[in-house]
């Protein structure tokens, strides 16, 4: 029994908490981020029709093979996740970490090859798993001072995309009345008017459903001018919240030992402890 803990707290080690120092859990999570960056390039191939009928018994194969790896790694941290404090539970703890995202996400990219629906694109987002292994962790780190700026200022982003539903649809219903007249094959509803909203206002303007009236074009003028301001203000947010967190990381001291930023509380600490 000690043996087999052991064991699966080395395991542990290798899959949910890799450490860069630790040359199996290197090799194991290279391995797997190289298997789903090969995934991921194999589905894009497949769509190429003549790259599927020459290799297409090469891609099946190497579909059933890193489908079998992957249910492996399944297995594998289903099983060792007991070693998790919250998890460890031996069947109560395991359904647990079944059903949190990235589990159910592996799981879900796993029973692609029995249903009809190819989701195997879905594999890239388990590269996250791999950020520290991969030596990463700078790249981890901006991504959580992103995502902490965002959530801070996610009423303002729920206020801007609020507005720039309405725009879309005050605008969508207002070219519709005007234009319906006109244009009836074209403008044949508010809801398919949508789409002449959604590309006018982002500026792409693919040309498939132009105002013809003086009005319609007349009022598509004004709210092409007032749509840009509109639309560039969740980019603003996301752009402002980008160089708060590239200035904060530039302005905290650096450790002399690994280079990576010192955080504030540490510095108040350190100085405390050496007065």
């Amino acid at each position: 029994m000690g043996s087999i803990n052991h064991h699966r707290a080395k395991l542990f080690n290798i899959l949910h908490k890799p450490s860069p120092q630790n040359k199996t859990a290197r090799y194991v999570n290279y391995f797997l981020a190289f298997l789903i960056f090969t995934n991921a390039l194999c589905v894009a191939l497949e769509t190429v029709s003549w790259m599927q009928f020459a290799y297409h018994k090469l891609f099946v194969g190497f579909e059933i093979l890193s489908t079998s790896v992957f249910v492996v790694e399944y297995l594998s941290r289903l099983w060792v996740c007991v070693e998790q404090a919250r998890f460890s539970a031996p069947i109560t703890g395991r359904i647990r970490y079944a059903l949190t995202p990235l589990a159910i996400l592996d799981l879900l990219v796993i029973s692609t090859i029995w249903t009809s629906v190819d989701l195997r694109f879905l594999r890239m987002a388990r590269i996250v798993r791999l950020l520290r292994v991969l030596h990463l962790e700078d790249f981890e780190e901006s991504l959580q001072r992103i995502a902490k700026g965002l959530r801070m200022r996610k009423e303002l982003i729920i206020v801007s995309i609020t507005l720039m539903v309405i725009c879309i649809y005050a605008a969508s219903a207002v070219v519709y009345q005007l234009e319906q007249k006109a244009q009836p094959t074209v403008f044949t509803s508010i809801p398919a008017t949508f789409w002449w909203g959604i590309v006018s206002l982002t500026t792409v303007g693919y040309g498939d459903m132009i105002p013809q009236t003086p009005l319609g074009r007349l009022f598509s003028g004004c709210i092409f001018v007032f749509g840009i301001g509109v639309f560039a203000l969740p980019m603003a947010i996301v752009t402002a919240v980008i160089i708060e967190a590239s200035a904060d990381n530039s302005l905290s001291p650096l450790c002399k030992k690994c280079g990576h930023p010192i955080s504030a509380e540490k510095v108040e600490k350190s100085y405390i402890e050496h007065r």
